[in-house]
């Protein structure tokens, strides 16, 4: 009696549906909360440290290094926590079948970068703000008001942590979108975030 074998083909992958929002505000909303955590914490160390403001006048009167150093820290901050938060938020988002690996990408990256802007607005500014007025504050205290230096020790401040601010934001974007995307890479391809760990810090 001759016997018959079937093959089982697998199931296609539901198709996707163009009408359906794939955006996810609950890693969104997550990534940003870490990103406005890391920023706090590090701001906070900066401050403790003197990296934050420093001292910008000398006790000669001179400009000192500490405001270039300030602002450095200021686009630190904004890339560590930007790159956290944008992880966060493509590792987190919900993997749905059926989008070619390109659109994959191009939705992990941007809730990366949803979770920069919404850090930005919940935290830059107003660290911004702090810094800049602590920094003017003390440089005011420095010298008498009607000092032509001082004018233009003030007007050095102003430019370096503006333009401090502004980089840190445009490479915090660009943080934000990539460790999205490497989020979500990590999350298609299940590797484990010990990934991300040195070696010499990795459990054995």
């Amino acid at each position: 009696m001759a016997t018959t074998s079937k093959s089982t083909a697998p199931a296609p992958a539901p198709a996707a549906d163009p009408g359906q929002s794939y955006f996810e505000w609950a890693p969104t909303l997550a990534g940003s909360v870490l990103a406005v955590a890391i920023s706090l914490v590090l701001a906070q160390f900066g401050a403790g440290v003197g990296l934050s403001v420093g001292e910008p006048v000398l006790t000669d009167g001179s400009a000192s290094w500490n405001v270039l150093v300030a602002g450095l820290w200021l686009v630190w901050v904004a890339l560590a926590s930007s790159a956290a938060g944008g992880y966060v938020a493509g590792r987190m988002r919900a993997k749905f079948p059926g989008f070619s690996a390109e659109e994959v990408e191009f939705r992990d990256g941007l809730h990366g970068l949803i979770v920069w802007a919404l850090a930005t607005i919940l935290a830059a500014l107003a660290l911004g703000a702090l810094t800049l007025v602590s920094t003017l504050g003390v440089v005011a205290a420095e010298a008498p008001a009607s000092d032509e230096r001082l004018m233009r020790l003030t007007a050095n401040i102003t430019t370096i942590s503006s333009f401090s601010a502004a980089a840190g934001a445009a490479l915090g974007a660009a943080a934000a979108w990539w460790a999205g995307t490497l989020g979500g890479q990590h999350r298609d391809n299940n590797i484990d975030v010990h990934a991300l760990v040195p070696r010499m810090f990795r459990r054995t």
